[in-house]
C-alpha cells in the first residue's frame, strides 16, 4: 500500500510555538510529508463576520491557498476561525484546511502536545483518502459521528471533545466496518490502531492522570515501591557494611 503524499502549507502566522519539523520526521507506514513546507507569511483579512468575530470562509480559503501540489493531499494550517467554527474543513480537490483557533488553547490546557494533535489529524485526513480511494468530497461530514468513541471519525463539534480521543484514540467498530467495505489491505484498520497508540501524552503527565484516575491503587503502589526501595537500600548498606 502507497503512502499518502501530503503537502502542507502554514497561512499566516502561527502563535504557537511548533516544531514542524517533528511532522516531517514521524515514522509512520501511512503518510508521508513534503519536506518542503510551504509558507504564505501574510494573508489577507478574513471578509466575514459573524457574532463579532471574522472567520474564513471556504471560498476565501480556496482562493488563498490557489493551485495545489501535486501531492495526494494538501493541508493547510492556519491559526484563524473557520466557517461554522470548526476546526478542520474538506475545501474540495483534496485539500483540508486545519484551524488552531481556540482548540490550540484547549490541547495546551488540558497538558497535550500541538503537535500530536496534528499528527492525529493527518491521520484522520490520509484514513479519509483511503477509505473513498483518493476522492475526498467537499464536505467529510458524512464520514464522521457525531457521538464520541474515542475514535479517529469523531465529529468533535464541540472543540472540548478532542480531549477524550487525543491520548487515546482508535477506530471504532463501525468504522472499522466501513473501511471493510473498501480495497484497503485486510490489516489497514490493526496496523492505524497500532500506530495511534503513539499519541501520547508526556510520562509525567500520564502518571499525574493514572493518580487521579485511580487514587487507591496509586497510594498502594506508591507504598510498595517505598517499601521495596527500603529493603534494597539496606540489603546494599548492609552489603557495604560486611
Amino acid at each position: 500500500m502507497k503512502k499518502v503524499k501530503i503537502k502542507l502549507i502554514i497561512l499566516g502566522g502561527i502563535k504557537h510555538n511548533i516544531n514542524f519539523r517533528e511532522l516531517i520526521e514521524w515514522k509512520t507506514n501511512f503518510f508521508e510529508i513534503d519536506e518542503n513546507i510551504e509558507t504564505k507569511k501574510t494573508i489577507p483579512n478574513s471578509l466575514t463576520e459573524e457574532n463579532e468575530q471574522y472567520y474564513y470562509t471556504d471560498v476565501q480559503l480556496k482562493n488563498i491557498i490557489g493551485e495545489t501540489s501535486n501531492a495526494d493531499l494538501t493541508v493547510a494550517i492556519i491559526n484563524q476561525k473557520l466557517e461554522k467554527n470548526y476546526y478542520e474543513r474538506s475545501i474540495g480537490n483534496n485539500c483540508y484546511v486545519l484551524s488552531l483557533f481556540e482548540i490550540g488553547e484547549i490541547i495546551l490546557n488540558n497538558n497535550f502536545n500541538i503537535i500530536h494533535f496534528i499528527i492525529q489529524e493527518l491521520y484522520y485526513f490520509a484514513a479519509v483518502y483511503y477509505r473513498t480511494n483518493g476522492e475526498i468530497p467537499e464536505t467529510d461530514d458524512s464520514l464522521t459521528h457525531h457521538d464520541i468513541r474515542k475514535c479517529l471519525f469523531d465529529f468533535n463539534d464541540n472543540k472540548n471533545d478532542i480531549t477524550y480521543s487525543l491520548g487515546q484514540v482508535s477506530i471504532c467498530s463501525n468504522c472499522e466496518a466501513e473501511f471493510d467495505k473498501t480495497l484497503v489491505p485486510k490489516d489497514f484498520v490493526e496496523n492505524i490502531r497500532k500506530e495511534l497508540k503513539r499519541i501520547k501524552k508526556g510520562i509525567f503527565y500520564r502518571i499525574r492522570d493514572f493518580i487521579r484516575k485511580e487514587p487507591i491503587l496509586s497510594m498502594i503502589i506508591g507504598i510498595a515501591v517505598a517499601i521495596l526501595i527500603n529493603i534494597i537500600s539496606s540489603y546494599l548498606y548492609d552489603l557495604m557494611c560486611s
